[in-house]
């Protein structure tokens, strides 16, 4: 499993340099094996050039043995996994517009029907490594901005994770345009949470089913 799971892994690396979400700071790609350990890209590899002898096992009550290098990336994503046991993969890159929003610590308003189906009715802004304001910002999230790096993204599978990361990438992009032109009217505040709600309930559940099948077997 962890090799199909790997191979998997690699493939999302490379969508992730191809739609151009890779960025200049943080990027790590990781997926829960089991209740006892995940797979993550090591710190510092360019995506573009990812392959499965880049992708190590970090066990979560065994991070003292985790390459020094992917350490202090690799322990976020550990205390993300042991705060959210519904969360099977993250992704955390540094998209230039998800960035650009970020560092200037502010909320996305729901500016996309996708952004509000797939990410939440909002998308919050948290510091890095503050585990307790990063888990905050997910609540009823599916991803969130990181100031100083760009994105953080979860799911149930890596392509709900990937999703994610896109769609709130291109609502960072919309906002910048918008706010150059005078702004733009978001999705009403009953209508996204309820989108949010209908697809959390109806279909992640069972489209994520088939898909963390497909990416793991």
């Amino acid at each position: 499993m962890n090799e199909k799971l790997k191979n998997t892994m690699v493939e999302y690396a490379h969508k992730v340099y191809d739609e151009n979400l890779f960025g200049a700071h943080t990027n790590n790609i990781s997926a829960r094996v089991d209740s006892e350990s995940m797979l993550i890209t090591k710190s510092g590899v360019n995506f573009k050039d990812l392959t499965v002898e880049d992708i190590i096992e970090v066990k979560f009550n065994e991070t003292d043995k985790c390459p020094s290098d992917t350490l202090k990336d690799a322990l976020l994503h550990v205390k993300l996994y042991g705060a959210r046991q519904d969360v099977g993969a993250i992704m955390i890159t540094s998209p230039v517009f998800a960035l650009t929003v970020a560092n200037k610590k502010v909320t996305i308003p729901p500016v996309l029907d996708d952004m509000a189906q797939i990410v939440g009715p909002t998308a919050r802004t948290a510091k890095t490594n503050d585990i307790f304001g990063i888990s905050k910002a997910l609540k009823g999230r599916g991803a969130c901005l990181l100031s100083d790096i760009g994105i953080l993204s979860t799911g149930t599978t890596l392509n709900e994770a990937f999703t994610a990361c896109l769609v709130l990438d291109k609502a960072a992009h919309t906002l910048i345009m918008a706010q150059a032109v005078g702004g733009c009217k978001p999705v009403g505040k009953i209508g996204a949470v309820l989108e949010h709600v209908v697809y959390r309930k109806k279909y992640s559940k069972t489209n994520q089913e088939a898909l963390l099948k497909a990416e793991r077997e």
